[in-house]
């Protein structure tokens, strides 16, 4: 009876308890959809047990596509040279996929893209000849093409000392050359799950000079440090961010005036009026502006020009001669009373 091979394509979906798995990789099939299928032994306390279980991870491994290579803002002249890596190990770094590669008798890897870190700025369109030839040339420290960085465009360190990756994560494993990428993946094909490598265990192979920073303990007390910085740190970052940020608009400030200056093309100076803040007015200057709206207000307004204001108009002037009318005929009785006497 053939023995039934099980479809892992789907393993990365597995929860943490089962991933990575005990499944011998026998059961399991060697591709799917293209993908090869890549077991990895991933090391644990107890591989010196007679009884214990040796434990994989399930790497999915096919050629890059180039029409996917704009989207991850890579050079063409990765077209040819890259291998895609499905269900990525949380703890991978370049370090790891290069003494991977280098202990199934693959090629040397340039560079991995991870589906879950900051793509790399996107090139410019140039020769490609032109950048393989630069390729191998020193860059001057300092060059007047190399941006230096500033207290304002500097980034704060990050929490993290590592990126840890998700279950589902890909990558994209850029090999040196074309001739490189080829072996890989007959090394894959090689290792796959009917002639699994048995001996290599997960993170074998790397030097002491990839310093990547221990995971535990060791990752959780490094977070509290950089969650609560030095003080003296947090100053210094501080008083460099002010102090750029001053020259910055001292030098906009300079450089406007200096435009301000020059002539344009027709020979005429702009005339930019001063934002230099007035004094406050007097009080003689408040009360003859005050004399001068209220001038302006009564000048403006006409008091007989609807019938309501004319109606208006000749009841007070009603009104006034009664008053006059009564304050004489009060004088004329004073007089006759002073007479009589």
């Amino acid at each position: 009876m053939a023995s039934h091979k099980l479809d892992l394509s789907g393993f990365k979906r597995l929860g943490p308890s089962t991933y990575p798995a005990t499944i011998p990789p026998s059961t399991i099939a060697k591709s799917h959809k293209g993908r090869i299928t890549l077991p990895i032994r991933i090391p644990t306390a107890h591989d010196k047990h007679p009884a214990a279980k040796p434990v994989f991870h399930y790497l999915f491994v096919k050629p890059h596509d180039p029409q996917y290579t704009p989207i991850i803002n890579a050079h063409p002249n990765i077209n040819g040279r890259s291998l895609f890596l499905f269900a990525v190990p949380f703890d991978a770094t370049v370090h790891h996929f290069r003494a991977l590669f280098t202990a199934l008798g693959g090629g040397r890897i340039e560079t991995v893209i991870f589906s879950d870190e900051p793509l790399p700025p996107r090139p410019t369109n140039i020769d490609e000849d032109t950048l393989i030839k630069n390729k191998n040339k020193k860059r001057k420290r300092n060059g007047p093409q190399q941006q230096q960085e500033t207290a304002e465009t500097a980034q704060w360190p990050p929490l993290w000392n590592r990126q840890l990756h998700a279950p589902d994560t890909t990558a994209v494993a850029v090999f040196v050359d074309a001739k490189a990428c080829e072996l890989a993946m007959k090394a894959v094909e090689a290792n796959s799950t009917d002639n699994p490598r048995l001996d290599y265990f997960w993170g074998d192979g790397i030097g002491k000079g990839a310093d990547i920073p221990e995971l535990g303990r060791a990752r959780y007390e490094e977070y509290i440090q950089r969650s609560y910085p030095d003080t003296e740190r947090l100053q210094k970052f501080v008083d460099d961010s002010l102090a750029a940020y001053d020259a910055r608009i001292k030098a906009e400030e300079e450089e406007r005036r200096r435009k301000a200056n020059e002539p344009d093309e027709d020979g005429f100076v702009t005339v930019v009026r001063s934002s230099r803040p007035r004094p406050p007015p007097s009080a003689e200057e408040i009360a003859e502006r005050l004399k001068k709206e209220e001038k302006k207000a009564k000048k403006g307004f006409l008091s007989d020009f609807y019938r309501f204001q004319q109606r208006e108009v000749k009841k007070e002037q009603a009104k006034q001669l009664l008053s006059q009318f009564e304050d004489a005929r009060q004088q004329l009785h004073k007089r006759r009373k002073d007479k009589s006497v």
